[in-house]
């Protein structure tokens, strides 16, 4: 099995250490996990983990995106919290065809109901877990926790 995380910008606080604690919990799971990020987003993931305990396999977003094809990956979770974070999402949700939760959040409770309706109305059957979070990633681990019980 193989599940891709898509990162957003790294702006917020709260993404980069979710993002290893989500390749982490989904490597336990038994998926062969690959995170796709831009290069600055791939920086602050590979400098949280520099003796490369978890092994984390960083490509970079936009080469992958003109790669992937439907079925290359059994799993996919985004990080949303910026409006290009979802249109990359529902982007590679349509290509992908596959399993998908996509991780909604942001400081503002009115940008997230914004970014949870981009991904509904795109047609997409994605898992939302959304919370109003942006420094602390705990709402955040808690929503996904949640959320990836219905992958299990």
């Amino acid at each position: 099995m193989k599940a891709l995380v898509l990162l957003g910008c790294p702006e917020t606080p709260s993404q980069t250490p979710m993002a290893v604690y989500v390749s982490s919990k989904l490597t336990k799971m038994g998926y062969d996990t690959t995170i796709a990020a831009n290069p600055a987003a791939k920086k602050l993931v590979k400098v949280s983990d520099p003796e490369d305990f978890y092994h984390l396999n960083l490509v970079d977003l936009e080469r992958l995106l003109g790669e992937i094809n439907p079925g290359d990956f059994d799993l996919l979770v985004g990080f949303v919290h910026k409006d290009a974070a979802a249109s990359f999402f529902v982007t590679f949700d349509q290509i992908l065809q596959t399993k998908s939760l996509a991780l909604v959040f942001s400081r503002d409770a009115d940008e997230v109901a914004e970014f949870v309706s981009m991904i509904e109305e795109s047609g997409s059957e994605a898992k939302i877990a959304a919370v109003r979070a942006f420094h602390n990633p705990s709402p955040i681990k808690v929503k996904f926790d949640k959320a990836i019980k219905e992958f299990e």
